[in-house]
């Protein structure tokens, strides 16, 4: 007779548990930004006159950038501390400083990609990747 009343039990928390999981929404894309990263590391790639000329630059347990829910990012990066802003333009640009916009390559809940391509002429672009990790 025991048995009966703990199997209830157990089917009631089962069920709360999915209807918990049903209820839980998905996380927008300024929620996933949002909070401390650490910079993996920054990948410089000036391109010029056909030649690629790559720099990779890794990023120190130190190097920190912080996303903040008010629009602000906070970043001690290469010993160097900064104050800047950000907005997202749809689900796949993040706009920092106002004027630097960055594709979002990947963003899930430990790594964040960021990349900009700027064109100086038909064989002269600069481009950059960013990629942080939690």
């Amino acid at each position: 007779m025991k048995k009966f009343p703990l199997m209830l039990i157990a089917l009631i928390t089962l069920h709360l548990a999915a209807c918990k999981k049903k209820d839980k929404q998905p996380q927008t894309t300024m929620e996933k930004i949002q909070g401390k990263w650490f910079l993996q590391n920054e990948t410089d790639n000036e391109h010029s006159s056909g030649q690629d000329n790559i720099t990779t630059t890794a990023g120190g347990p130190n190097d920190i950038i912080d996303f903040r829910s008010d629009g602000k990012v906070y970043s001690d990066v290469f010993g160097t501390k900064d104050t800047s802003t950000y907005t997202l333009s749809g689900d796949t640009k993040i706009v920092l400083a106002g004027t630097e916009i960055f594709d979002i390559k990947t963003l899930s809940s430990n790594s964040f990609i960021l990349y900009n391509k700027q064109i100086f002429a038909a064989d002269d672009y600069d481009e950059v990747t960013i990629a942080l990790k939690r």
